[in-house]
């Protein structure tokens, strides 16, 4: 059985830290969560991903971005032990495409084509700019430019109009607000921080409240580093406190299998329903004494019946071992802010 691929892409402006995300999120999945394991296809730059990260955990040298010039994609395995589960192929996409012409570059009409194939997108805002407007210091508007709202939800809307005319399902959004940390200040803590940006999040960022869609909000933070990240290229290695970095991927990951389980449920009527006309089939062939000469008839209709069986079965196997990893998965990402069909749920 061929393993399933989920295709995601992760959208944000330039320095929003989307890089750093990616780092966390692979040095956690990597080590293993669970039993659960991810590591790249290509060894070589699974071995890039971790130098990296352990330059920043070392030395505090912060990692170069995607910029404006490249974007960059990976290929990753979602094991259970030694047996792959899922593969995700992954694209980081420059801070410049978003809201570029094409005109820009080859790969601002590419981004185009492939949120039309994602199953799931990444926003990432990012959280220094959105503690602007949280002190006041910064009108909401402003933010908003600041952060390509409009260019992001143009995005979305664009693909999940294609999507809709290929008759594929919506993707799963996942809101990252990176840089956590800025979020809070001596008298407002984390938690109140995120709950007044997501009770205004239908104006900040609309898109995601749209019917038929699910979002998954998730504050993620690689360090507290303040401001200190600006201009430098170095931060305080003491002070990197990853959070939450392996939630956004363990949401979609979730969500992508929940959409095929009903998916897998259809095929499984299907076999069932076939196997019952065949079953009918041979029935009448079994009947009366001229069913010697018919041997051979009933021979591969029972061989056609077995196959439908065995279909049946791996599909139940499959579907059993997928809603047992859904579960798992839910647990990890229980009380984050869900947006699904335009509600709230937390």
């Amino acid at each position: 059985m061929n393993t399933p691929e989920l295709k995601l892409t992760m959208l944000g402006t330039t320095g929003s830290g989307k890089t750093m995300f990616l780092l966390g999120m692979y040095d956690i999945l990597s080590t293993g969560l669970h039993g659960y394991f991810v590591f790249t296809e290509d060894p070589d730059q699974g071995a890039d991903l971790r130098d990296t990260w352990d330059e920043l955990v070392e030395k505090g040298r912060l990692p170069q971005g995607t910029g404006v010039d490249r974007s960059i994609a990976y290929r990753f395995v979602f094991n259970h032990g030694f047996t792959p589960l899922i593969g995700v192929d992954w694209l980081d996409y420059r801070g410049g495409a978003v809201g570029g012409r094409t005109r820009d570059g080859e790969d601002v009409g590419l981004l185009r084509q492939r949120l039309a194939e994602s199953d799931s997108i990444y926003l990432v805002l990012d959280g220094g700019k959105i503690a602007g407007w949280l002190d006041g210091t910064d009108s909401l508007p402003a933010v908003q430019r600041a952060l390509k709202v409009n260019d992001l939800s143009t995005s979305v809307q664009q693909a999940v109009a294609q999507r809709r005319a290929s008759g594929l399902p919506m993707p799963s959004l996942a809101v990252l607000i990176t840089k956590a940390d800025l979020l809070a200040r001596q008298d407002r803590r984390l938690g109140d921080a995120l709950a007044t940006v997501v009770k205004n999040l239908d104006t900040m960022l609309p898109v995601v409240w749209n019917p038929g869609v699910t979002t998954f909000i998730c504050p993620v933070k690689v360090g507290n580093f303040g401001t200190s990240t600006t201009g430098t290229g170095v931060v305080d290695a003491g002070a990197i406190d990853p959070v939450s970095l392996h939630r956004p991927m363990i949401f979609s990951l979730a969500h992508y299998l929940t959409e095929g389980l009903g998916a897998r449920e259809t095929r499984m009527t299907s076999a069932t329903a076939r196997n019952s006309v065949v079953q009918g089939q041979l029935a009448d062939l079994n009947q009366g004494f001229m069913s010697f000469f018919r041997g051979r008839k009933i021979a591969e209709l029972r061989a056609l019946s077995d196959t439908y069986e065995r279909e049946q079965e791996e599909a139940r196997q499959k579907q059993h071992a997928d809603q047992d990893l859904i579960t798992m998965l839910g647990r990890e990402i229980q009380g984050h802010p869900i947006i699904r069909d335009g509600k709230l749920e937390m």
